[in-house]
């Protein structure tokens, strides 16, 4: 994707260096290195880092799954704890 198409924030796919995609959202770009920061996480948040190269808009499918908050039919590929049951 072309980092200039990038909105902050906004929700996109991101792929990870092993292909592994995930739904995340940007909350901040670096101007001086070009990274942007984010988070992902169903039931916790994790940070991260990526550069645009590695960031894609939603599809169309996966707009109205996250319109409608099926986030189970989202890429969910990254690593993520859960939560211990109390």
């Amino acid at each position: 994707m072309n980092p200039s198409q990038i909105k902050i924030p906004g929700h996109y796919i991101a792929t990870n260096s092993n292909g592994k995609e995930q739904i995340v959202k940007l909350d901040q770009k670096v101007e001086t290195n070009g990274m942007y920061y984010g988070y992902y996480g169903m039931n916790g948040f994790h940070e991260f880092v990526t550069n645009g190269e590695n960031v894609r808009e939603l599809t169309d499918e996966e707009q109205k799954n996250f319109l409608e908050k099926k986030y189970w039919s989202l890429p969910q590929q990254f690593y993520q704890t859960h939560p211990n049951d109390i």
